[in-house]
């Protein structure tokens, strides 16, 4: 099921660095968007909105009901396609929007999540290796999942899933269909020292070892000459 969000934008006629600069410090987000069919529309937005709405989503699939007033009044379904943030501080400095077309795919990353404990967990100490975590695939906007979950309760020891053994739904896949998701693996066996080994390792550290002289390479062609 495609998750939509709604956000409030209006546009701007001013450009440049200075101007940048002065949204910024009225609390404001530069964006820009742009389209099939649609002329690049440079906007800005409220931050603390922007912040609160990033918080709770996954930028790569979630539709955003883009309300854009001012020069222009018009509703788009957008993805967010870039999210540029402060290097430092907790500042987000400029979004670009992706207007949706109905009736046309689009190329998106959704999450993959795993549902239960595999049979290697369980009864053979394995490990859970999460190789690949987002399925990049092609889709209408309406049929955007908010996620794929794939159930690894079965698996044992040496098993695997990959993206073809996925029960995926009406979209076109394009991560490799060979590339592993998850896998069971041993788990990481530590050998204890025996007690003849720590003995032979504790008269190691008491006796030690005679320093080598340093080769002093300098003094010894200056005595030289």
């Amino acid at each position: 099921m495609t998750v939509e969000k709604k956000l409030k934008a209006e546009t701007r006629d001013n450009f440049g660095k200075n101007e940048m600069r002065r949204l910024r410090r009225a609390g404001r987000v530069p964006g820009i968007v742009y389209g099939p069919g649609e002329e690049p529309l440079s906007v800005w937005l409220d931050h603390k909105e922007v912040a609160h709405l990033l918080h709770g989503i996954t930028v790569e699939n979630t539709v955003i009901d883009l309300s854009i007033s001012g020069k222009v009044n018009r509703n788009h379904q957008t993805l967010i396609r870039e999210v540029q943030r402060h290097p430092y501080k907790p500042e987000i400095q400029h979004l670009d929007f992706y207007c949706l077309a109905k009736g046309r795919s689009v190329n998106v990353e959704v999450p993959i999540v795993l549902h239960g404990t595999p049979v290697g967990v369980r009864n053979q100490g394995g490990l859970v290796q999460h190789v690949l975590r987002d399925l990049e695939i092609l889709v209408l906007p309406a049929q955007i999942p908010e996620h794929i979950v794939v159930d690894i309760t079965d698996l044992e020891i040496g098993d695997s899933i990959h993206v073809e053994d996925l029960d995926l739904g009406e979209f076109e896949v394009l991560t490799d269909l060979k590339t592993a998701v998850v896998s069971v693996i041993p788990p990481t066996l530590v050998k204890e020292p025996t007690a003849e080994e720590e003995e032979a390792a504790a008269e190691e550290l008491a006796v030690g070892e005679e320093p080598e002289e340093p080769e002093i390479i300098g003094r010894e062609r200056e005595s030289e000459e």
